[in-house]
């Protein structure tokens, strides 16, 4: 594969006459290359954006007989692989429909959708599906890789409620797959789609839900820590029938660390209380919890592309109940990298907690998909603005990773522990951004993979969310 041509450009320019398509110096393709990471910013030698299935299907058939390096983006939000130096983008963020089926209780989008159409959508009908907790996040890239969310302690992963989808493939083929068609393909997209081709279809089981939920953020003082954690373990227990979930992440943006909790809880405000009263015991610096429909259950604020700062991401996870001693030990390695590099003040330790049992009603195989597990997932983040701290912060976030990886390895191996957790790989691709073998992300899946990649994309037109041809 190579890059763009003057006249492989000029051809697709007079082939694709009818798309938008941008080049260094239109006037638009600065703010078209923006990423919700800059530092995976990628100059490319064009921006397409097809308006239908098919146009992918040409566009992509096309790349194949030029030999065009390819990347794919939907929404933007995403830690690697969808900008390409001097290649071609694919931008589907024309591809943002949505609609709902009241009667099966299913909600259809296009590649780019963002969830925050889709649960405006839903909620019309008193809807809602599995989906990011982050309004501007894309379905596609979410769902594909996993897709961890408020519902999750209820109905598992958003790929787990995906029905069918519309794949086209490197040579151009568009497939539809369901668990009655192309079913191979089916479990593949489901955990690995990125690296099979450019799902423009999605079809979901959405489930009725409350006309409003307890939901919204708290903030303590880092002495609250094990108390937070005492509720996380909670929430991750047998007892949680479904209606609870919570994060918490400790901050240091103010320039001192913070511990922020987001609670959601799919009940009455007094069940709601209740359920979290060791939480509401403690002293508060702020409390924005209300009751709000599902809809406005988001991060309005999260990051999204145009956000000019530089990431590292890891995706691990750590086994329950959870050890206040070992999360305690991460606040202390968080606040070491602050006070070394104060340009890194807006670095974040993550933790989603729901109900794991959900996600374990699958086993590790029945999808590509294999974190499912007793954990609850982890998200690491360094973030920093100057490009003089990248080495030390990259270097942090190794370390803390592998800090992460091996307490996992030493939980996981605890006598007693159920086979599904002692199968998981402990990373949640959708947040790995340091770029882990193959092997390592897809595990006791990753053999079947490389059998299905060889079938569906021979070539390896689709390697830059991961290689599973790299041999790794």
């Amino acid at each position: 594969m190579s890059g763009l041509f003057p006249a492989v450009l000029a051809q697709l320019k007079e082939k694709f006459s009818d798309l938008v398509i941008l080049t260094p110096g239109s006037p638009e393709y600065e703010e078209s290359m923006l990423r919700w990471n800059i530092a995976a910013e990628h100059k490319a030698g064009a921006v397409i954006y097809p308006v239908s299935t098919q146009d992918v299907s040409n566009i992509l058939s096309f790349a194949r007989a030029n030999s065009i390096e390819l990347a794919v983006c939907g929404a933007g939000h995403n830690h690697r692989g969808n900008s390409v130096d001097d290649g071609l983008i694919v931008d589907l963020r024309k591809l943002t429909g949505v609609s709902v089926n009241p009667l099966s209780k299913r909600v259809t989008t296009e590649g780019a959708t963002v969830w925050g159409s889709v649960y405006e959508a839903a909620g019309k009908h008193g809807l809602a599906v599995v989906g990011g907790l982050i309004p501007s996040v894309g379905v596609g890239g979410f769902t594909l890789n996993g897709g961890l969310g408020w519902l999750t302690s209820a109905h598992g992963v958003a790929l787990d409620n995906l029905i069918e989808a519309d794949v086209v493939l490197a040579d151009g083929r568009i497939l539809t797959c369901s668990k009655k068609e192309n079913e191979d393909l089916f479990w593949a997209i489901r955990g690995a789609g990125s690296a099979f081709g450019i799902v423009t279809r999605f079809v979901f089981q959405a489930h009725e839900i409350n006309t409003k939920v307890w939901t919204g953020m708290m903030m303590f003082e880092p002495s609250h820590l094990k108390g937070v954690v005492d509720m996380a373990n909670k929430v991750t227990s047998e007892g949680n029938d479904g209606t609870a979930s919570m994060a918490f992440a400790i901050f240091a943006c103010s320039g001192e660390l913070e511990v922020h909790v987001l609670v959601f809880y799919n009940g009455s405000e007094e069940e709601a209380k209740t359920y979290f009263a060791p939480l509401l015991e403690l002293p508060r610096k702020v409390d924005l919890v209300q009751m709000v429909p599902f809809s406005q259950a988001t991060m309005p604020h999260g990051s999204a592309p145009g956000r000019q700062w530089r990431k590292v991401t890891a995706g691990g996870c750590l086994i329950v109940p959870l050890d206040h001693s070992f999360i305690q030990s991460i606040m202390d390695d968080l606040e070491e990298l602050v006070t070394k590099i104060p340009d890194a003040l807006e670095t974040i330790f993550a933790c989603e907690m729901h109900n794991p049992y959900a996600t374990m009603r699958e086993k590790q195989t029945s999808t590509a998909f294999p974190f499912r597990g007793r954990h609850g997932s982890i998200q690491l983040m360094p973030t920093w603005t100057q490009e003089e701290n990248d080495e030390a912060c990259w270097a942090w976030c190794r370390k803390v990773d592998k800090k992460l990886a091996k307490e996992f390895q030493r939980r996981k191996n605890e006598e007693g522990m159920d086979e599904t957790t002692r199968s998981s790989v402990g990373t949640y691709i959708n947040y790995d951004g340091l770029h882990k073998s193959p092997k390592a992300l897809y595990g006791v899946n990753y053999e079947r993979l490389v059998e299905l990649k060889k079938k569906y994309d021979p070539g390896n037109v689709f390697k830059r969310f991961v290689d599973l041809l790299s041999g790794e």
